[in-house]
């Protein structure tokens, strides 16, 4: 059976068949800030740029014992999705090798980490934005460490400028 092809011209929202699903929006254009994450304002608008994934992987390699999920075999970094999508712009123009986005450039890329029971927090944002959040469950020799102090549970927080 032949396969639905789809029709050129249609611009920016052309829908395009795929094999048992319903017709999905077409992407055209390069890979902006709110077409990826649920950000506001200008930073929505922007197109991921490489400095900006450049930056966001500086801040999550900060962080003292965060380990990126993404990177050890599952979940989600927003850097390593942050760099295919700055690629995939390059790519097409949209934007250049070394580019930074206006919102990321003027208000920073960073990670911070919240101590809770039996883990940390770690949220990361662009522009004061968050464009990720995932828990982190502490080793059981840490949870032990944790136990017997009576630090307090303070964040930790990476920041990097563009």
């Amino acid at each position: 059976m032949a396969q639905p092809q789809p029709r050129g011209g249609g611009g920016e929202g052309e829908q395009v068949p795929v094999q048992g699903k319903e017709a999905a929006p077409a992407h055209q254009g390069p890979i902006k800030y709110g077409d990826a994450f649920e950000v506001k304002g200008e930073l929505a608008g922007q197109p991921i740029a490489p400095r900006d994934a450049a930056a966001m992987r500086a801040a999550e390699e900060k962080v003292p014992g965060v380990q990126v999920p993404q990177e050890s075999g599952g979940g989600f970094s927003a850097a390593r999705f942050m760099e295919q999508a700055a690629q995939y712009n390059e790519a097409l123009g949209a934007v250049q090798p070394g580019q930074a986005s206006d919102a990321a450039a003027a208000h920073g890329v960073n990670v911070t980490q919240d101590a809770v029971a039996g883990g940390r927090i770690v949220t990361e944002f662009v522009a004061g934005q968050a464009v990720g959040q995932y828990a982190m469950a502490e080793e059981p020799a840490e949870q032990a460490k944790a136990a017997g102090s009576e630090a307090a549970a303070g964040g930790t927080t990476a920041a990097r400028g563009n």
